[in-house]
């Protein structure tokens, strides 16, 4: 079985190639136009595919690009069919991306406390039994850079890398600072903060997303970076469904 996972986000769709590992990942801009970069994964004998996705005006259009191009109907996961117990208000609600860490969390260690940190910052907390059971949703770097970025002409290129120092010198390096160090102590404050609530010992603490590779060497909090985790509880519960 080669399997085709793919997750929708609202900045960008990440394709990725499973073959007993991951062989191949692609990220593509989340709109309508990024055909041309998704079809270049035909190369692959790709026998299934699966799809979370959290952006649904774009779900018809990839599930009908991988009939065209892969002669396969894809499983687009749901709240229902996920098989991940979401103990929270509205099931419903619950984003597919934050179901799927969920499920690739239960299969590394339980509890656990997931920072996925993207266009948004999530962060999904597991009980000891694997469920779902909520979390905080903040906003992302991006975000919360971007009324920075339209108020004033600053470099949008250089804004997200870590400074020598908090203290900046000029105002790219304060710009960094603020962006950067605020993130980091705000994601290690949340980590202490959830861990309080969940009221257990021995969590498991994941950094995940798109800016999880740059954030997570200066995070004070000890966890697991696993850029992959996405696609992995995507790739679990497509397992688990056949």
């Amino acid at each position: 079985m080669i399997l085709l996972a793919i997750d929708i986000g609202n900045t960008h769709v990440t394709c990725g190639i499973y073959d007993k590992k991951w062989n191949e990942i692609i990220r593509i801009p989340s709109n309508e136009n990024s055909f041309n970069s998704f079809s270049s994964l035909k190369k692959h004998k790709i026998t299934h595919a699966a799809i979370s996705s959290v952006v649904p005006k774009l779900n018809a259009i990839y599930i009908k690009s991988i009939q065209d191009l892969f002669n396969i109907n894809p499983f687009l996961i749901t709240h229902e069919n996920c098989g991940v117990e979401l103990i929270v208000d509205k099931p419903s609600e619950v984003g597919i991306d934050r179901i799927c860490n969920t499920a690739a969390a239960q299969q590394i260690n339980k509890p656990a406390i997931i920072g996925d940190i993207g266009s948004a910052t999530n962060y999904d907390v597991v009980d000891k039994n694997g469920a779902f059971i909520g979390g905080a949703i903040s906003p992302g770097l991006e975000t919360a850079a971007n009324n920075l970025f339209n108020k004033a002409a600053l470099l949008k290129s250089t804004a997200f890398m870590i400074p020598p120092s908090s203290i900046g010198k000029n105002t790219q390096t304060n710009l960094q600072s603020g962006i950067m160090f605020g993130a980091i102590d705000v994601i290690d404050g949340m980590f202490k903060r959830l861990e309080i609530d969940l009221g257990c010992k021995g969590i498991n603490k994941i950094i995940t997303g798109g800016f999880g590779k740059l954030i997570s060497p200066h995070l004070k909090t000890k966890h697991q970076l696993i850029p992959n985790l996405t696609l992995d509880g995507i790739r679990l519960i497509f397992k688990n469904s056949i």
